[in-house]
């Protein structure tokens, strides 16, 4: 045996393993001091436990180890659980696991009771601020696997995972992406069991704990740093198990690809109910058999039309395509369509094709799903604009306008019908209306584009101007006023009868509270038009006394 004695890799956190000469497989034991708690993992087999021990007795007292981590139950890493047995004298020492584990570490006739992690909520708390954390990581390469990660150095302890063979002369931490792949290429190849199971368990580990600064594997090499992600993502590209076996027969290798794809896109289908997340999962599938072909769903979307999507993209198309590419119908309204363009010739185009055909009705919940949360869109939104909407005028009301106040600089333009009570009394509400509606059209035909036009009640309106001064909403409101004086209503009336005044105020506001009495001098102004003989336009600016 060879050692350098313990080595730090973090924080509190050391390898206390033993090197056997010539020995490629090398299995590291991790100290995490902590106290009267402290956490020894993955202790090791009876040719290593002594120099283990050895090394955690450099550090801290025996005695201050409470906690035995087992991440699965080979003997390497736990073989020596009966010799810690003696050595190990407090009575409160436990064997951290999960119950599949604890099925076959008791036959190795140890005295420790059990601390199971599925039973204390996948988390250990050490001292306050400090916990280990769990995950499962099921068949890999044992049922009950699992990794756990130090919340106070962030770093992970992965058990199996990021595994790899290395030689004699090779350092505790890797020194490149490449050369640490490499290594772990062989060893993930032939102990787990397909890259499924193994992404899979990667991105959960990812998801779960974002920060994670190094890796520290049972076999190989520390990952540290800048490393860490890079190993993550070439991991997760890796063939391994039953696909690394069968490189010879390809034959094998496509139908295994296949039974895979399948299984991963019915279980994606359980919770996918959005259309980019649909195509973007059929696309992962082609990835997947290595197909050079790409998805695309059409659906004629009730009140939108036919859309299609595809991974990243949506667009209103006039029809779907008509050409070469490989339309499957999913049956059912409305109507709807998977298109596959294999851009080039594929042994596996038909199986694929035969694939998603027997899969359409599984498919067609997540399109049916879709369109009926777009039709509650469009309900909600009709709802939304008539409770914001006069249903006379088709102008916007009071209460879009305290929705929608405006921000920074702009001016208001308060306008009102003159003498609007004597059209009602001389001709009837019908008549009002009408002139109301006229009135309405040539207030939207006269503004700007920006601009925004809201009925009050009864003959009053009130336009809104963004980035406009006194100036601008003046110039605004004598094109209104003039172009409402060419109504022409005969036998009733003649142009030149339906008039209208305004009054026009400037603000610049980033408080709301602040809109309020720039509306007041809108109105103020209004009534001085009103009082000079109505037919008019008065302005004042924001700056002039109330």
């Amino acid at each position: 045996m060879t050692g350098p004695g313990p080595v730090q890799v973090s924080d509190s956190v050391w390898w206390v393993g033993c090197r056997l000469a010539d020995d490629a497989f090398q299995c590291h034991s991790y100290l995490i001091l902590n106290g009267s708690d402290s956490v020894l993992l993955d202790p090791g087999s009876l040719l290593t436990i002594d120099e283990t021990l050895a090394n955690v007795a450099e550090l801290t007292a025996l005695e201050s180890v409470r906690y035995l981590v087992c991440h699965h139950p080979d003997p390497d890493i736990a073989g020596a659980l009966g010799h810690l047995s003696t050595s190990l004298t407090r009575p409160d020492v436990v064997v951290v696991t999960e119950w599949r584990a604890r099925a076959l570490l008791k036959h190795y006739a140890h005295r420790f009771d059990y601390w199971l992690i599925e039973d204390h909520g996948w988390s250990l708390d050490l001292k306050p601020g400090r916990s280990l954390q769990f995950q499962l990581t099921p068949y890999l390469h044992f049922p009950g696997a699992f990794m756990s990660y130090d919340t106070q150095t962030a770093t992970l302890f992965s058990s199996d995972i990021f595994g790899g063979f290395v030689a004699d002369g090779d350092g505790l931490f890797a020194t490149d992406i490449d050369s640490a792949l490499l290594a772990m290429e062989p060893f993930h190849k032939h102990y787990m069991p397909s890259r499924a199971l193994l992404g899979g368990a990667l991105a959960r580990v990812r998801g779960r704990w974002p920060r994670i600064d190094r890796i520290a594997p049972q076999h190989g090499q520390v990952i540290d740093g800048d490393l860490v992600g890079p190993a993550f993502d070439g991991l997760s590209e890796l063939e391994c198990g039953v696909f690394a076996l069968t490189d010879a027969d390809h034959e094998l290798t496509r139908l295994l690809r296949l039974s895979e794809a399948r299984t991963q896109f019915t279980e994606s289908l359980l919770a996918i109910a959005d259309p980019a997340a649909l195509v973007a999962s059929i696309d992962a599938v082609l990835r997947q058999t290595h197909q050079d072909a790409t998805a695309a769903l059409l659906v004629d979307v009730p009140d939108d039309g036919w859309t299609m999507w595809t991974t990243g993209s949506r667009v209103a198309v006039a029809e779907p395509p008509q050409d070469a590419h490989t339309l499957i119908e999913l049956s059912g309204r409305p109507t709807a369509r998977l298109s596959i363009d294999f851009r080039e010739r594929s042994a596996d185009k038909d199986e694929l094709i035969g694939m998603f055909q027997e899969l359409a009705t599984y498919i067609r919940p997540s399109v049916d799903q879709y369109v009926s949360r777009a039709r509650d869109s469009h309900r909600i939104a009709a709802l939304s604009r008539a409770s914001r909407t006069d249903p006379l005028t088709n102008l916007s009301n009071r209460r879009a306008l305290d929705a929608d106040l405006p921000i920074g600089s702009f001016a208001l333009i308060a306008l009102d019908i003159d003498h609007f009570k004597d059209v009602n009394d001389r001709f009837g509400h019908a008549h009002g209306d009408l002139v109301l509606q006229l009135v309405s059209a040539r207030i939207r035909e006269s503004i700007r584009e920006e601009d925004r036009a809201y009925r009050m009640g009864g003959e009053e309106f009130l336009v809104v101007a963004p980035r406009a001064d006194a100036a601008i909403g003046a110039e605004v409101a004598e094109r209104i006023r003039r172009s409402v004086a060419t109504i022409d209503l005969a036998p009733h009336s003649q142009p030149g009868d339906v008039t209208i005044s305004a009054g026009v105020s400037e603000g610049s506001t980033r408080d709301e509270l602040d809109f309020p009495s720039v509306l007041a001098r809108a109105d103020r102004a209004l009534y001085a038009s009103k009082r000079s003989g109505r037919d008019r336009v008065t302005a004042v600016l924001s700056d002039d006394p109330d």
